[in-house]
């Protein structure tokens, strides 16, 4: 008997971080070949549940900007909301100074987006669509565009350029004699593929940092579901408390995405990037 709980208990896991991945619908390849295609396929899943999410928060944005008040009642969502804007506000003043303002909304907006997707997960029936590769990267490109458009606007074209040449320019004056016509050439050429592959390893970094974290929290939740059917006998609240480490997990990563989106533009804005 033992043993054959144990196998139901193995299959269901299984099963659990199957639907986990990002196979369409929750159906699992049938081939390795055909698991490498999906992950960058489209999956109608995504799609769905991602236009759920821009519905949901568009109807809430206007629900709440109808309701604004100068000074907000206690406890109300726009106090609520107010609380995230501020915490924001404070790292993004800080980064960038006078103009924080106007990256806010960018930064604000990613935060809510990935956080309602990894909420999805800990809902029955629901699809989180930030566990596609396909969406992570979509959210790296949008966070790229963002702070590329931001430094050029900031800086210009040319001196947006010119960061890529960094730190040639202060080299340069450190170096004398003849070794120095030969170096900096060699500097230059280095420097500027470094910056090059630096500026679009955060697309990776930013993509594949979320996907495998969110990944991991529903492979993670999953087993630890699986366990409950034997430990919450012993443990009768075990599975809110999984529950809880799910809602956790979502919202410092979506935390995390969005202050590293605000770190790359306060780094494309500034002086010295």
């Amino acid at each position: 008997m033992q043993a054959e709980n144990m196998q139901k208990l193995s299959e269901g896991i299984r099963h659990a971080v199957e639907f986990h991945t990002v196979y369409p619908l929750g159906h699992a390849p049938a081939t390795e070949t055909q698991s490498i295609w999906n992950a960058w396929g489209v999956h109608l899943d995504t799609l769905v549940w991602t236009w759920v999410a821009m519905a949901i928060l568009i109807v809430f944005a206007l629900i709440i900007r109808g309701r604004l008040k100068m000074v907000p009642e206690a406890n109300s969502s726009q106090n609520f909301l107010e609380m995230i804007w501020d915490f924001f506000a404070g790292i993004a003043h800080d980064l960038v100074g006078e103009d924080a303002d106007r990256y806010m909304p960018i930064v604000v907006s990613v935060f809510f987006f990935v956080l309602l997707g990894n909420l999805f997960g800990l809902i029955p029936t629901f699809i989180p669509y930030t566990r596609d590769v396909n969406t992570t990267v979509g959210l790296a490109l949008f966070s790229f565009l963002a702070f590329t458009y931001f430094g050029m606007a900031k800086k210009g074209f040319w001196g947006w350029v010119t960061h890529f040449m960094q730190p040639v320019p202060q080299l340069a004056h450190t170096l004398e004699g003849g070794m120095k016509y030969v170096m900096i050439p060699l500097l230059f050429v280095l420097f500027v593929l470094l910056n090059i592959i630096e500026e679009f390893a955060r697309i990776i970094s930013l993509s594949m940092r979320l996907f495998g974290n969110i990944m991991g929290k529903h492979i993670v939740m999953a087993i630890l579901l699986g366990l409950t059917v034997f430990l919450s006998v012993v443990f009768e609240p075990l599975p809110i408390f999984v529950w809880m480490i799910g809602l956790i997990a979502s919202m410092v990563q979506a935390m995390i995405f969005a202050l590293l989106t605000l770190a790359y533009i306060a780094g494309a804005v500034g002086e010295h990037h």
